[in-house]
Protein backbone atom coordinates (compact mmCIF):
# COMPACT_ATOMS: atom_id res chain seq x y z
CA UNK A 1 0.00 0.00 0.00
CA UNK A 2 0.99 3.59 -0.38
CA UNK A 3 -0.71 5.65 2.31
CA UNK A 4 0.64 9.17 2.61
CA UNK A 5 -1.87 11.01 4.82
CA UNK A 6 -4.36 10.48 7.63
CA UNK A 7 -7.14 11.15 5.10
CA UNK A 8 -5.97 8.20 3.00
CA UNK A 9 -5.45 6.07 6.09
CA UNK A 10 -9.01 6.63 7.32
CA UNK A 11 -10.46 5.67 3.93
CA UNK A 12 -8.59 2.36 3.96
CA UNK A 13 -8.62 1.53 7.66
CA UNK A 14 -12.42 1.58 8.09
CA UNK A 15 -13.16 -1.48 6.02
CA UNK A 16 -9.64 -2.88 6.16
CA UNK A 17 -9.29 -3.12 9.94
CA UNK A 18 -11.84 -1.30 12.04
CA UNK A 19 -14.89 -3.16 10.68
CA UNK A 20 -13.57 -6.48 11.99
CA UNK A 21 -12.09 -5.05 15.20
CA UNK A 22 -15.33 -3.27 16.19
CA UNK A 23 -17.41 -6.31 15.22
CA UNK A 24 -15.24 -8.53 17.40
CA UNK A 25 -15.48 -6.03 20.26
CA UNK A 26 -19.29 -6.08 19.98
CA UNK A 27 -19.23 -9.88 20.18
CA UNK A 28 -17.01 -10.01 23.25
CA UNK A 29 -18.33 -7.06 25.30
CA UNK A 30 -21.88 -8.21 25.92
CA UNK A 31 -22.54 -5.65 28.66
CA UNK A 32 -23.04 -2.91 26.03
CA UNK A 33 -25.52 -5.00 24.07
CA UNK A 34 -27.45 -5.93 27.22
CA UNK A 35 -27.56 -2.25 28.19
CA UNK A 36 -29.07 -1.42 24.79
CA UNK A 37 -31.72 -4.16 25.11
CA UNK A 38 -33.00 -3.25 28.59
CA UNK A 39 -34.94 -0.09 27.59
CA UNK A 40 -36.89 -1.95 24.90
CA UNK A 41 -39.56 -2.96 27.40
CA UNK A 42 -40.77 -6.01 25.50
CA UNK A 43 -37.88 -8.25 26.56
CA UNK A 44 -37.69 -9.63 30.09
CA UNK A 45 -34.65 -8.44 32.04
CA UNK A 46 -34.08 -12.05 33.11
CA UNK A 47 -33.69 -13.11 29.47
CA UNK A 48 -31.32 -10.23 28.76
CA UNK A 49 -29.17 -11.24 31.73
CA UNK A 50 -28.96 -14.81 30.37
CA UNK A 51 -27.24 -13.73 27.13
CA UNK A 52 -23.76 -15.27 26.97
CA UNK A 53 -23.00 -15.15 23.24
CA UNK A 54 -23.23 -12.60 20.44
CA UNK A 55 -22.28 -12.82 16.79
CA UNK A 56 -22.35 -9.93 14.35
CA UNK A 57 -23.99 -11.60 11.37
CA UNK A 58 -24.85 -8.71 9.11
CA UNK A 59 -23.22 -5.36 8.55
CA UNK A 60 -23.98 -3.15 5.60
CA UNK A 61 -20.87 -1.02 5.83
CA UNK A 62 -18.44 0.63 8.19
CA UNK A 63 -18.90 4.39 8.05
CA UNK A 64 -16.21 6.80 9.19
CA UNK A 65 -18.01 10.01 10.10
CA UNK A 66 -14.97 12.09 11.00
CA UNK A 67 -11.56 11.89 12.60
CA UNK A 68 -9.04 14.03 14.40
CA UNK A 69 -5.31 13.68 14.95
CA UNK A 70 -3.53 14.71 18.11
CA UNK A 71 -0.10 13.77 19.46
CA UNK A 72 0.29 10.71 17.23
CA UNK A 73 -3.21 9.35 17.86
CA UNK A 74 -5.99 9.31 15.31
CA UNK A 75 -9.46 9.28 16.90
CA UNK A 76 -12.00 7.94 14.41
CA UNK A 77 -15.75 8.39 14.91
CA UNK A 78 -17.70 5.58 13.27
CA UNK A 79 -21.08 3.99 12.82
CA UNK A 80 -21.92 0.52 11.61
CA UNK A 81 -25.42 -0.85 11.04
CA UNK A 82 -25.51 -4.41 12.30
CA UNK A 83 -27.61 -7.51 12.73
CA UNK A 84 -26.48 -9.41 15.81
CA UNK A 85 -27.46 -12.89 16.99
CA UNK A 86 -27.59 -12.86 20.80
CA UNK A 87 -28.33 -16.00 22.81
CA UNK A 88 -27.53 -18.01 25.90
CA UNK A 89 -25.53 -21.24 26.05
CA UNK A 90 -28.42 -23.65 25.59
CA UNK A 91 -30.31 -21.53 23.02
CA UNK A 92 -33.39 -21.08 25.20
CA UNK A 93 -32.86 -17.31 24.85
CA UNK A 94 -32.21 -16.20 21.28
CA UNK A 95 -32.65 -12.75 19.72
CA UNK A 96 -31.92 -11.17 16.39
CA UNK A 97 -30.86 -7.62 17.26
CA UNK A 98 -30.96 -4.88 14.64
CA UNK A 99 -28.95 -1.82 15.66
CA UNK A 100 -26.50 0.92 14.79
CA UNK A 101 -23.12 0.50 16.45
CA UNK A 102 -21.61 3.94 17.02
CA UNK A 103 -18.52 5.18 18.78
CA UNK A 104 -14.86 6.04 18.50
CA UNK A 105 -11.57 4.20 18.18
CA UNK A 106 -8.04 5.44 18.75
CA UNK A 107 -5.25 4.23 16.47
CA UNK A 108 -1.74 5.45 15.68
CA UNK A 109 -1.75 8.14 13.00
CA UNK A 110 0.20 7.89 9.74
CA UNK A 111 3.34 9.36 11.35
CA UNK A 112 3.29 7.03 14.38
CA UNK A 113 2.99 3.66 12.64
CA UNK A 114 4.04 2.25 9.26
CA UNK A 115 0.58 1.34 7.93
CA UNK A 116 2.06 0.71 4.48
CA UNK A 117 3.44 -2.63 5.67
CA UNK A 118 -0.05 -4.11 6.04
CA UNK A 119 -1.91 -5.42 2.99
CA UNK A 120 -5.44 -5.54 4.43
CA UNK A 121 -6.95 -6.72 1.14
CA UNK A 122 -5.05 -10.01 1.36
CA UNK A 123 -5.86 -10.77 5.02
CA UNK A 124 -8.73 -12.84 6.41
CA UNK A 125 -10.66 -11.84 9.55
CA UNK A 126 -8.47 -13.85 11.91
CA UNK A 127 -5.31 -12.28 10.48
CA UNK A 128 -6.86 -8.80 10.73
CA UNK A 129 -7.74 -9.41 14.38
CA UNK A 130 -4.02 -10.02 14.90
CA UNK A 131 -3.64 -6.25 14.52
CA UNK A 132 -6.06 -5.52 17.38
CA UNK A 133 -3.16 -4.20 19.42
CA UNK A 134 -3.08 -1.13 17.15
CA UNK A 135 -6.54 -0.08 18.34
CA UNK A 136 -5.81 1.48 21.71
CA UNK A 137 -9.31 2.50 22.74
CA UNK A 138 -12.74 1.39 21.55
CA UNK A 139 -15.89 3.19 22.59
CA UNK A 140 -19.10 1.47 21.52
CA UNK A 141 -22.76 2.19 21.98
CA UNK A 142 -25.93 1.06 20.26
CA UNK A 143 -28.61 3.29 18.76
CA UNK A 144 -32.02 2.56 17.22
CA UNK A 145 -31.93 -0.94 18.67
CA UNK A 146 -34.72 -3.48 18.08
CA UNK A 147 -34.83 -7.19 18.85
CA UNK A 148 -36.86 -10.12 17.58
CA UNK A 149 -37.25 -13.17 19.81
CA UNK A 150 -36.28 -16.11 17.59
CA UNK A 151 -37.81 -18.57 20.05
CA UNK A 152 -41.26 -16.95 20.06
Amino acid sequence: MNINSNDELVKIIGEGLLWDIVGNYAETHLEFLKEALRPLGYIDYEDIDKITFAEVRETDEFIVNKFRAKEGILTVEYEMPAGILAKNDDGSVCFHVTTWCTGEVDIPDIDSYNWNDIEFDSLNRLQILGYSHLVKTIRLSYEDTEADDLNA
